[in-house]
């Protein structure tokens, strides 16, 4: 049973409280550098004073309901993190580097795929299409799933990894967007084609990306949580990281990585992907679960080093001789 798996312990989710603070204050000083004003952060400082005296109280005040304390921690924790890397992934694209949408279509050639051509066949079978759009649309409940799977079961340790594995991600492709910069290609590759049922909403990210490249979009609200990032494509990396933070429970492994497979291919119809963006996300999923492990030791390192150093010279200030 999943409530039985492990005893939640208290204090494990430090890991993840550190990097979600620093991914704020880097987004809130990156936001302040170029002038820009990021209305998308101004509900975190609203979040923290809730968070912590619910947090607070929930501890005390059901000292054995630990699973209640880490749901309020993860959902305060989920709401800071979504916002500043969404803020980061705007900010991102007002480097104005070099458009690749070339060399991306070039890769896909090389491959053997013509993004119009596959797209121009999918929009003749709408039912197909429906599949593959309400298999995309699962990305975020996947992402609240898991959170809620782990904090059931106890695994603390785990959602602390998942968390942290989510966070690598999304640094790194918003790191590759800023280098290889594309509008995607629904407006490159598909800007004049008519379709009836494929999903167009490619040509309005890639407005918001032009935007921001020439500076006339210089506010940052909610709406950026719907992401503008082409390549590489989070849902694909998502659709990796979320099985393997559930490959402990068989009865869920399965159903979900079918989910994510069928996922996995949604990203290039109902995404805005090119077929390179879809290689990129698994191999920035691959990596970000590599990272997050040696990143979850040694934050939790120098989370648990501190009070001992405090301590150790809180002890020797003691022991030393008084000055006259």
């Amino acid at each position: 049973m999943l409530a039985g798996a492990q005893n939640v312990q208290a204090g494990e989710l430090h890991p993840t409280i550190v990097v979600a603070t620093t991914i704020y204050v880097v987004a809130l000083g990156a936001s302040a550098l170029l002038k820009v004003r990021a209305d998308v952060l101004n509900a975190v400082p609203l979040c923290i004073g809730p968070g912590a005296f619910l947090c607070l109280y929930s501890r005390i005040a059901f000292p054995h309901a630990l699973r209640i304390t880490r749901l309020i921690e993860a959902t305060f924790i989920v709401i800071v993190l979504g916002l500043s890397l969404a803020c980061l992934s705007y900010l991102g694209a007002m480097a104005d580097l070099p458009l690749r949408d070339h060399e991306m279509m070039w890769i896909d050639h090389h491959f053997g795929f013509d993004w119009l051509q596959m797209m121009q066949a999918l929009d003749r079978r709408p039912l197909l299409l429906d599949v593959l759009d309400g298999a995309y649309a699962t990305f975020t409940s996947q992402l609240i799933g898991t959170v809620l799977v782990l904090i059931l079961a106890g695994r603390t340790r785990e959602l602390d990894r998942f968390c942290l594995t989510f966070v690598c991600t999304s640094v790194m492709a918003e790191v590759c967007s800023v280098f290889a910069p594309t509008l995607g290609p629904m407006s490159a590759a598909g800007g004049h084609a008519d379709f009836a049922h494929l999903p167009t909403l490619g040509r309005t990210t890639a407005e918001i990306v032009l935007n921001l490249r020439d500076g006339t979009l210089r506010a940052i609200d909610l709406d950026a949580i719907n992401g503008i990032i082409s390549f590489p494509s989070l849902h694909a990396a998502v659709s990796v990281i979320v099985p393997f933070s559930l490959r402990w429970n068989r009865a869920l492994f399965w159903p979900i990585a079918t989910l994510d497979a069928v996922m996995l291919v949604s990203a290039v119809p109902s995404g805005n992907h090119y077929l390179v963006d879809v290689i990129g996300g698994v191999g920035v999923g691959t990596l970000a679960i590599l990272c997050s492990g040696p990143i979850q030791t040694s934050v939790d390192r120098l989370v648990h080093l501190a009070p001992r150093v405090a301590r150790s010279r809180a002890a020797l200030d003691g022991q030393s001789p008084g000055i006259s």
